[in-house]
This record gives C-alpha cells, sequence and structure tokens, in this order.
C-alpha cells in the first residue's frame, strides 16, 4: 500500500471506546496522536528535493540546520534507532509488523534491521513519505504505508505478527496512537504498546540527557488529571488483556520513553537497572527501589501482549541459549539491555545459576542503525589487533562475530569493575585511572617518531578541518577554524613525533577500573584510528573528568586543557609522564589540546549517520 491511498469509509472509531473514563486532553481525546513534530509544512521543502533526486543525508541535513535548536533536538531524538532497543525481548518471529504513531521514529529502520516487514500507519501523509524515503536510502528497502485517522485501521482481522502503537514523542507525554482494542484486532501475535506513566516522577524536557522531576503539587495535578491521558500500569495491562492473550510481559523505558538508555523487565528478575556506588548515593532513589515503588513511578513503559500459543521465549532468550551452546558457557540470562546513545542495543549478560560468577560474563552488542555495523566490526577487529599487537594494553577479549536467530552481533568478554564515571570527582581514585592510562595510551605506537613536514601535516589533520568545516554552517565559526588549522600547521610542522593508535573517543565511560582506580580495560574501540595524533586520547579522558564532575559544557571543558599548566598536580603529572614514555615535548601536547574541538567534531562526523545542526558551534562557542 502506498502513503496516498484513499481513506477508508468511515466506521465505528474505536478510540471513543477507550476514551470513556480516560480524561482529555487540550480537547483531544485520551489516547490521541503524538504531537505535531515536525510541525505541518516543516518537511515540504525536503520532500521536494527528496522527489528531484538529492541525497536523503543532504536533505536532512538542511531540515535540521532550518528548525529552531530545541525542535532539532526533538526531532533527532525521534530519529533514534536505539528506540527500537526493546525488539529482542519479543517471543514472536519477524514478519509483517504494523507500525502505529509517528513514522519518522527510528524503531522503523531497527524494524527493518532485525528482520521485520513494517507496514507504517500515521495520520499524515508527508511523515509517511519522508519515512519511506530514509528507510530506502539506509536500508535499501521502502515499507509500504497507509494514512490512518483514529477511525478503525483499514485491515482485517489478524493481519500482523506484531503490531506496535509507540505512544508520545519527545519533549510530550503524548497518549497512544491507536486504541489498544484496536491494535489487538488486527494483530494475529503480539501487540507492543509504549506509552508513558500517569504517576511517573520525571519527565523528559526534549533535550537530550535533561530531565525534569515534578514537586508534589504538580505531581499530584499530572496523576488526577493526565495531560494526555497517561494511564497506570495496571490500566495500560487491563487494556491489552482479553481475547485470548496472556498477561502483558512489562518493562520500563528508563529513565524516560523519549530518551531511555535501560529496558528494565518489571515482572522478571532481568533484565535490571544497574544501580552504582554514585546512583546508591540517593537515598530517595534507593529506597524508593527497596520498598518496590519503581514499578509504580517509573516514568514510562513498553508492554508487549502476545497470544497464549505463543512460544514462550523471547527472541533475546534464544539467541543466548545458542551463544552459550556456541562458546561452551553455562547457560545465560541478560542481566542488563542497554540502549546506548550509538544506537547500539547491548546486553551484559550472566550466568543464569549463579550471576555472580565470573562464568558467563559477556557483552552482546547488536546494532541497530543501518550505518553502525562497520563501527562496531571495527571494534571487535580492533580488540583482537590489540590483543596481538599490544599485549600489555588491557581490553576485553573478542569472543564471536556473526548472526544468531537472524540478528547479527559481536560479543566479547563482559570486564568486572567499574565504569570510571562512578569514581568521577574522586581525585586519588582518578589519579590511578590516569596513571595507567599514560602508560597504556603510550604502548599503542603505530610508527616511529619522524618529523612532521607540510604533507605530513595535511595527512594527519587536514582532512579533519575539511571535513568539520564542510558542515559547520556558522561563518565565523569557518573563519575561526581557518586561524586554528594556520596556526596548528605553525606549531606542529617541524616537530618529531611517533604516530599511535588512538581510540578517538576515549571518555570516562570507556574505561574500566578497579575500586582503587586502576585500569581494567579500554571498551568502545569503534572510533579508532591507526598513525594518529599522540596525545589525544588522554587529553580527551582528562577534558570529560572535568566535564563529568563538574557539569561542564564541552567549551568550559576544552578551556580548562587548553594551559596544561592549570590542570591539577594529578592531571599535569600523568602528561609528564605520557609524554616522556613517548618522547615527545610538551609542545606536542599544547598543539593537541588547543585542536581539541576539531580533533573530536572529526571523529564525531566521521561516524555520524548525519551531521548534527552547527555542532562546533554550539558546542564550542567557535
Amino acid at each position: 500500500m502506498q502513503a496516498n491511498l484513499p481513506r477508508p469509509p468511515p466506521s465505528p472509531d474505536p478510540a471513543r471506546e477507550w476514551a470513556r473514563g480516560h480524561p482529555t486532553a487540550g480537547g483531544a481525546v485520551s489516547g490521541g496522536e503524538p504531537a505535531e513534530l515536525p510541525a505541518e509544512g516543516e518537511l515540504d521543502t525536503c520532500l521536494a528535493e527528496l522527489e528531484a533526486g538529492r541525497a536523503f543525508k543532504g536533505c536532512l541535513e538542511s531540515l535540521l540546520l532550518g528548525l529552531e535548536e530545541e525542535r532539532a533536538e526533538r526531532l533527532m531524538m525521534l530519529l533514534r534507532e536505539a528506540r527500537g532497543s526493546w525488539l529482542p525481548l519479543l517471543r514472536g518471529r519477524p514478519g509483517r509488523t504494523l507500525f502505529c504513531g509517528n513514522a519518522l521514529s527510528g524503531t522503523v529502520l531497527a524494524l527493518i534491521l532485525t528482520g521485520h516487514r513494517p507496514l507504517l500507519a500515521d495520520r499524515r501523509a508527508d511523515r509517511l513519505a519522508f519515512a519511506r524515503h530514509r528507510a530506502a536510502a539506509l536500508t535499501g528497502r521502502r515499507p509500504d504505508a497507509v494514512l490512518s485517522t483514529r477511525e478503525r485501521l483499514p485491515f482485517a482481522e489478524g493481519s500482523f505478527d506484531l503490531v506496535i502503537a509507540e505512544g508520545g514523542s519527545p519533549g510530550t507525554s503524548a497518549g497512544l496512537p491507536i486504541p489498544p482494542t484496536e491494535a489487538r484486532r488486527v494483530a494475529r501475535g503480539e501487540v507492543v504498546m509504549t506509552a508513558d506513566n500517569r504517576l511517573g516522577y520525571k519527565r523528559s524536557t526534549g533535550r537530550r540527557g535533561h530531565f525534569t522531576v515534578p514537586g508534589p503539587l504538580h505531581f499530584a495535578s499530572a496523576a488526577l488529571r493526565p495531560r494526555s491521558g497517561e494511564r497506570t500500569l495496571g490500566a495500560y495491562r487491563r487494556a491489552l488483556t482479553g481475547g485470548g492473550r496472556g498477561r502483558p510481559a512489562a518493562f520500563a523505558l528508563y529513565p524516560h520513553s523519549a530518551d531511555f538508555t535501560h529496558l528494565v523487565a518489571l515482572d522478571e528478575p532481568w533484565p535490571t537497572l544497574h544501580i552504582g556506588p554514585k546512583e546508591r548515593g540517593n537515598r530517595w532513589k534507593t529506597a524508593a527501589c527497596a520498598l518496590g515503588l519503581f514499578p509504580l513511578l517509573t516514568p514510562s513503559f513498553a508492554l508487549a501482549s502476545a497470544p497464549r500459543e505463543l512460544e514462550s521465549a523471547s527472541r533475546l532468550a534464544r539467541l543466548l541459549d545458542a551463544l552459550a551452546e556456541l562458546l561452551g558457557t553455562p547457560p545465560l540470562i541478560a542481566q542488563e539491555l542497554i540502549a546506548t546513545r550509538g544506537n547500539t542495543a547491548l546486553i551484559q549478560t550472566a550466568a543464569r545459576d549463579d550471576p555472580r560468577a565470573h562464568e558467563g560474563r559477556l557483552t552482546i552488542r547488536i546494532p541497530l542503525g543501518p550505518h553502525l555495523r562497520p563501527m562496531v566490526s571495527e571494534h571487535h577487529e580492533r580488540l583482537g589487533a590489540i590483543r596481538r599487537e599490544f599485549p600489555a594494553v588491557p581490553v576485553p577479549a573478542p569472543l564471536f562475530a556473526g548472526e544468531l536467530e537472524g540478528l547479527w552481533l559481536t560479543c566479547e568478554q563482559r570486564l568486572a569493575g567499574l565504569t570510571a564515571p562512578q569514581v568521577s570527582g574522586r581525585h586519588p581514585l582518578v589519579a590511578r585511572m590516569l596513571t595507567d592510562a599514560a602508560d597504556h595510551l603510550a604502548q599503542l605506537v603505530t610508527r616511529p617518531a619522524s618529523r612532521l613536514d607540510a604533507e605530513g601535516f595535511e595527512e594527519l589533520l587536514g582532512w579533519r578541518f575539511e571535513l568539520v568545516g564542510r558542515h559547520v554552517a556558522v561563518a565565523s565559526t569557518l573563519a575561526r577554524l581557518e586561524r586554528m588549522r594556520d596556526e596548528l600547521r605553525e606549531r606542529l610542522v617541524g616537530l618529531s613525533f611517533p604516530r599511535v593508535l588512538s581510540h578517538g573517543d576515549l571518555r570516562s565511560k570507556h574505561v574500566q577500573v578497579r575500586p582503587d582506580g586502576s585500569v581494567l580495560g579500554y571498551l568502545d574501540w569503534g572510533t579508532s584510528r591507526r598513525d594518529d595524533l599522540p596525545g589525544w586520547d588522554l587529553l580527551h579522558l582528562i577534558a570529560h573528568e572535568h566535564k563529568q564532575e563538574h557539569g561542564l559544557r564541552p567549551a568550559e571543558a576544552w578551556e580548562r586543557i587548553r594551559r596544561l599548566d592549570r590542570l591539577r598536580d594529578h592531571e599535569r603529572a600523568a602528561l609528564a609522564d605520557h609524554a616522556r614514555r613517548l618522547g615527545v615535548g610538551v609542545e606536542v601536547l599544547e598543539a593537541g589540546a588547543e585542536g581539541y574541538p576539531v580533533l573530536l567534531a572529526a571523529m564525531a562526523e566521521s561516524h555520524w549517520d548525519y551531521s548534527r545542526p552547527r555542532w562546533v558551534h554550539r558546542q564550542f562557542d567557535l
């Protein structure tokens, strides 16, 4: 079916049945469509350019540049493929799938990449057209689509193996796009509903990583009169029960459906929400969890209702059984399921019979974006190369890359210890981490020291300035980058230094440490690069430590590392030791610190599927 199909004739509207006894919001029936994102007309120019043959990436970047910053941020959150990270938790086999909601959702691409055949139902033809162009450009498949109002869906009973009603859109708590009774009617298999909790204790602001916690009066008002018909977990469950279906499985989308990073089972012990030392310092959160209030107050849910005759094991459980047999481990559980910022479903496993045992601790990565498989492959292959070429540098052991249960994935050893953000601000522990990093990173030499000439400068840094300059979209920023390029050429040409294997994005979350701060291993090598500028990784790690500890913007963290003599004693000591081990002068590190915005932006632009609007200008005030 095409996006311009005629609407079906009027018929009884099941939305009215769902609305009975449910509050209204702004005159709209509860369970109404998601908020207008994008607004009417905002896609028109983009669609005309796509029809004329312009590449999708350029059209999307132009669209984002034309939006106000807040709306662009909301749209980018909606486009994230990690919105579909819950797909492996379903029990059915991939098949004919009806997706109801905002067709721009990244869940659509995740469906295609995990083997489903989606048909998109949205009440706006422009969103359907854009979504079909996006899918065709990025996956080679153009899903069918149908215009859908609140009237009865134009499908017979039991038409789909999977029906998804994705509620809400970033920055709102919008209700469901179709009533649950209608979703159940057209499904022969599972029905999945994502929705916000009427009693949720926080909400997304519509900006990535920013949430608001209402005060008591606001919370009570929202609970009594939810603005978009949000319901409690029990009410959602009742809406999906019946017609030969068992009790719906429930998962928390935490911290909020618009911007979630963790999927937490509310009926089973796994997957769970990891609470580290930092979180344990929050007495209210730990007390609420101890009292069993998490299912009551968690902000958002994903609920899956299945026919009783459907096989009981989820796709993820079947995958783990196959992997355990392949690797010879004990039976596995998915201890944590993380929807990463990089649009990968990351599963941390443990042994089913003894989750605390070392055996069975694995990390599985399932890329959900079409552009991510090369980066995940690069990470996996780089782990093996580092262990062969630089055995003293600790990284997880790569164990498997391939397809299981129709899902392409990689699997590696899961390291013990803590992620370094858990020790942020505890300077003796951070000092130990930086001391180890100074040693380990200095061992990653791939070419011996040589004098840098003008041609070598362009090979090392020139391409980065060219790449970043193509996307800055602000004249003053471009002029500043041109001056920075000249300054760095003046500072670096003539200096002698080795080339190294760089991690590319060595933030504290990519370092696993022991309780004393010593490094257990370095994670996530998908952005790594051979024959690169030395010192960059350690500078980035220090800058991010400042950002993490003090909540700094990237521009503020950059200012702190531009003058090495202003850094803390343990940071200066680590940099001095790193330079000594590499055999380079401090001027090489100073040049890297000065070029920090370009080094970081070039890494990002090299791996993003599209450029983020005015990113360098916004992040670094250039």
